[in-house]
């Protein structure tokens, strides 16, 4: 598999997974329901969480809880219609 393909992989699983954290302009989850919406252990969690946050995805509220960017949400947007 080529570097881009591997790339192109990561970035659809890390779709994937902030999918679970859209909603309207305030929705936001906490690790643990995150946790339990993605149907794996807090650590697996973290980690997921880790790599959303270092890609620009997610960032982390002043209450603790996880939110989606705008350009994770334009991300998520393209990719819905590709994915048809």
């Amino acid at each position: 598999m080529s570097q881009q393909q591997d790339l192109v992989l990561k970035v659809m699983e890390l779709l994937r997974y902030a999918e679970a954290l859209e909603g309207d302009e305030k929705f936001s989850l906490t690790l643990d329901e995150l946790s339990k919406k993605w149907n794996v252990d807090i650590d697996k969690a973290k980690g997921i969480l880790r790599k959303l946050r270092r890609e620009g995805f997610v960032r982390r509220t002043k209450s603790g809880r996880y939110k989606l960017t705008l350009a994770a949400k334009l991300l998520i947007r393209i990719y819905k219609r590709v994915k048809r």
